[in-house]
């Protein structure tokens, strides 16, 4: 039987290099997953098969078949299959001497190793040993090795094998000296040190004879340069006279990625590259370079704000890349139209009718892109035609006439994704909104675009466009008094959508809110109220406390415009209460907080109510009033409650009084109490003598509480609200404090048997706006449009008292995400030669602390040892016996000094 087995193995091995393998090959692997790929209950169990077939075969003396079986659990580790167990065995694979069994072996590090860092210990020799140039024939080995290492280096393999890296720089053939570049990347971000420490003999391949090991050299510097710039601004005159005679469009590429990085630390370089990066953009005939040109100046920080010549030319180079046919060299023109656009807007001012026709363009992409030009284009003129194109994006398919290669044209039909959408309607509200809507030649029209826009945002997911939407109509409430009329019937439009409670829930806020402001401007307020009370259960929960006091205010309002109709004035309080009663017990806090408070009251006001009187209480027709309408609200500017706050100062650290002031202050209210006691019980006291006292101590208040009688009795005289009234929202007048005497013991009584429910008979459509509210220098808009008077914000501090957080931030095309890593945070500017060898320095320190104790203790033991001689050797001698044992005993303790030290 044996000898069977040994013929089989026998002949087996002659078939092999011819390629006849009776294991399963790669290709078989590859051809049984696809026979085995109808259930994944199926395939897991094939590969569950095979895996069990490497286990075996990776275990097998014979090279070959461990290569195979290594080989094919490189690919099942696609499918998720850990090879970590089998490290061993691809070390011993990777020591073939066979090129390709060493291939493999490398192949199968590279996705294993990083996960093991034992292994790599025991890799380190090997590697070593494989990146030593022996002959012709071991250039490919070379290379295996180099790839291999760059996928698992480590900082402590990059510091073992960098000395021999930077010797192959000086190898006979081109190929090891770029492969020894290329891995030199990877070492000098996990050891920095070793570019400190080469520096000069690395950055001498920049004058190799071979371009190939230039073009290596280059794109390295260029990738270390994107992590830690500072170290090659040296190199500068260098890279400045290689860009200058270089003719390799690759390596200019390169060089410009390069400058551009280098240009950004520097400032100095920007001046000199510039020119020389213009002409290079003028007489290149390659898009790649006139592209990359344009690149270095503008993310170089080359291009200033006023510099209009170069702008206006690398803009000119950009609209003939944007009118190409490919659409890659479109959509990247666009970027770049982008960050000329910030840093000066005034650029790409001109390019108007390019931009226009790229949000129209075939490829969702570029008019995605191109939507961030519009900012540096839009005007007074063009922003209706611009906003009608938007529109059409987002209301009907487009069909487009493409010119194709083959045929001359032909129809594609574009599907417009939704975050498209969504990005078409912030970048309208943004360019609507821009410095103070300065852009918008008809604000009726923006309340119909806000009206449509509010309709189309109903379909889409993102359900912030209402919040945004509903900003604006509240910005141009505050900001633009003659429109007022126009954009609250907007707003009523809004909150009558019955869609908009369920579909676009966030525009309700600002709605009930600007509904509640301006209730002023809405004659029929109750069909308002009665409606809002009617769908109050469709609401969300964080918008009842809005609507709360919205209602409040729309009934305040209504109720002193029709205080004639007592009945109905009533009659709708007694709906506005059952409504507040029906919150009141809710579970947001804020929601009971208000409809509580708001309920409290209008039962006080129910209450005031006089059967013989023929007027609205003065609780609704002065003190509610009071509560919302005393001031008129204004603009402000950004950062000013930042600023506000910023002024208080509160002291939490000196305590209000000092242990002695507390002591007497305690001890004053303790005589006190002791006084007023005596004359509770004393009954010799005089009456006059406690009057004095009473007298003395409510003086003020008498005096103040008789000012406020006499000046309440002059303002009762006048039926008309003043500003002095109107100003003081704690104002009361005799008359109501006298109703409120005359019904103290029925304040609380409130009888709810007759309380209906609400219903919706209200009609919507009576709702009518106040004419006279509504100023004559309305009709002179609609003539002269332009001079709509738009408010500023309030500026209630000077500029320089704002302070830099309060401040609008600034665009800056100078902040780059940086990759972290080890040379993007390690110092250059350290002196290498400054740090002395740690070695040299423990053996100086374990010297010094031997000699010393060895003098000591011989001098200790001399004086011990008296005048015998013979004693004292013997002594001596024992003494440095014990003392080498005590040495080394003590020699880690040794160390740890010299580290302290």
């Amino acid at each position: 039987m044996s000898q069977y087995m040994q013929a089989s193995e026998d002949v087996m091995q002659r078939l092999r290099p011819f390629g006849i393998f009776f294991e399963k090959s790669l290709k078989g692997l590859i051809r049984g997953i696809r026979a085995n790929n109808d259930t994944p209950d199926k395939l897991d169990e094939f590969l569950e098969l095979v895996l069990k077939e490497c286990r075996e075969e990776v275990a097998s003396l014979d090279m070959n078949t461990k290569t195979n079986a290594v080989l094919k659990m490189t690919y099942l580790e696609m499918y998720g299959y850990d090879m970590s167990w089998a490290n061993f065995h691809i070390l011993e694979v990777m020591s073939s001497n066979k090129i390709q069994q060493k291939r493999v072996g490398y192949l199968a590090a590279s996705q294993s190793f990083y996960k093991d860092t034992d292994i790599l210990m025991l890799a380190t020799n090997l590697m070593r040993k494989d990146l030593q140039y022996m002959g012709s024939n071991d250039v490919v080995k070379v290379g295996i090795a180099l790839s291999g290492l760059s996928t698992v280096i480590t900082p402590s393999l990059a510091e073992n094998v960098c000395n021999d890296l930077i010797l192959m720089l000086n190898s006979s053939k081109p190929y090891i000296r770029k492969k020894s570049l290329s891995a030199l990347y990877k070492v000098f971000l996990e050891y920095p040190e070793a570019l400190r420490d080469n520096f000069d003999k690395f950055t001498a391949t920049l004058d190799n004879d071979d371009i190939s090991v230039v073009s290596a050299s280059v794109s390295v510097i260029c990738e270390l340069a994107k992590k830690n710039p500072a170290p090659f601004i040296s190199l500068s005159p260098l890279l400045y006279e290689i860009l200058i005679n270089i003719e390799n469009n690759w390596i200019i590429i390169r060089l410009l990625k390069l400058f551009t990085n280098l240009s950004q630390y520097e400032e100095k370089l920007r001046p000199k590259l510039l020119p020389k990066v213009l002409e290079l953009m003028g007489i290149t005939t390659a898009t790649s370079v006139m592209y990359e040109s344009i690149n270095c100046i503008v993310k170089g920080d080359m291009l200033e704000v006023d510099d209009y010549d170069t702008a206006l030319e690398c803009l000119e180079k950009l609209e003939q890349f944007c009118n190409s046919q490919d659409p890659n060299l479109r959509y990247i023109s666009c970027g770049l139209f982008y960050k000329i656009g910030k840093i000066n807007a005034d650029f790409i001012s001109q390019f108007s009718k390019l931009i226009i026709k790229l949000i129209s363009d075939v490829d969702v992409s570029i008019r995605s892109k191109a939507l961030e030009l519009l900012e540096g284009i839009i005007n007074e003129d063009n922003i209706k035609k611009i906003v009608k194109e938007l529109l059409q994006q987002l209301l009907r398919p487009t069909e487009m006439q493409v010119d194709n290669m083959i045929t001359l044209s032909k129809t594609v039909s574009i599907i417009v994704p939704e975050s498209y959408k969504i990005k078409v309607i912030n970048v309208i509200i943004e360019l609507c909104s821009m410095n103070n809507f300065e852009n918008i030649p008809d604000f009726e029209w923006y309340s119909a675009v806000l009206l449509d826009l509010a309709i189309l945002s109903q379909d889409l997911s993102d359900k912030s466009l209402g919040k945004n939407i509903g900003v604006q109509l509240k910005e141009m409430m505050l900001r633009v008094p003659e429109m007022r009329s126009n954009i609250i019937s907007t707003v009523i439009s809004i909150v009558s959508d019955e869609n908009m409670d369920s579909q676009l829930p966030t525009i309700l806020n600002d709605s009930f809110w600007i509904l509640g402001e301006y209730s002023s401007l809405i004659q029929n307020g109750n069909d308002l109220i009665g409606l809002l009370l009617s769908r109050a259960d469709k609401y969300p929960f964080k918008t009842v406390p809005i609507l709360i006091i919205a209602v409040v205010k729309i009934f305040s309002n209504w109720c002193n415009n029709n205080s004639s109709d007592l009945d109905s004035v009533k009659q709708l309080l007694e709906e506005i209460i059952l409504f507040l009663e029906k919150f009141s017990n809710s579970s947001y806090f804020e929601t009971q907080e208000r409809a509580i408070e708001i309920l409290e009251f209008l039962r006080l006001c129910h209450d005031s109510f006089d059967d013989e009187s023929t007027e609205v209480p003065v609780l609704l027709s002065e003190v509610l009033p009071s509560l919302f309408f005393s001031y008129e609200l204004t603009p402000i500017r950004p950062g000013t409650q930042k600023k506000f706050q910023s002024t208080i100062s509160v002291d939490l650290e000196t305590p209000f009084l000092t242990e002695k002031e507390l002591q007497d202050l305690l001890n004053e209210e303790e005589n006190n109490y002791e006084y007023d006691g005596q004359l509770e019980i004393s009954d010799d006291s005089d009456d006059s003598d406690v009057s004095i006292a009473y007298n003395t101590i409510y003086k003020d208040d008498i005096s103040i509480a008789e000012e406020y009688e006499s000046n309440n009795n002059k303002n009762n005289a006048s039926h008309q609200f003043d500003d002095s009234r109107s100003s003081n929202p704690f104002y009361l007048g005799e008359e109501e404090v006298t109703s409120k005497t005359k019904k103290d013991n029925h304040l609380l009584d409130v009888d709810n048997s007759d309380d209906n429910q609400i219903t919706s008979r209200y009609d919507i459509k009576t709702i009518n706006l106040l004419d006279d509210k509504i100023d004559d220098g309305k009709k002179k808009s609609k003539k002269k449009k332009h001079k709509i008077q738009i408010l500023a914000d309030a500026d209630l501090f000077k500029d320089s008292e704002l302070t830099e957080s309060t401040k609008s931030a600034d665009f800056s095309n100078n902040s780059r995400s940086k990759i972290k890593s080890k040379l993007a945070s390690f110092d250059f500017s350290k002196d290498p030669q400054a740090n002395q060898d740690d070695d040299s320095v423990l053996e100086e320190l374990r010297g010094k602390f031997a000699s010393q104790n060895i003098s000591t203790e011989i001098k200790t033991i001399q004086t011990q040892g008296g005048d015998d001689d013979g004693e004292e050797v013997i002594i001596i001698k024992k003494h440095k016996k014990k003392s080498k044992k005590r040495n080394k005993k003590t020699k880690p303790i040794i160390e740890d000094i010299g580290s302290d030290m």
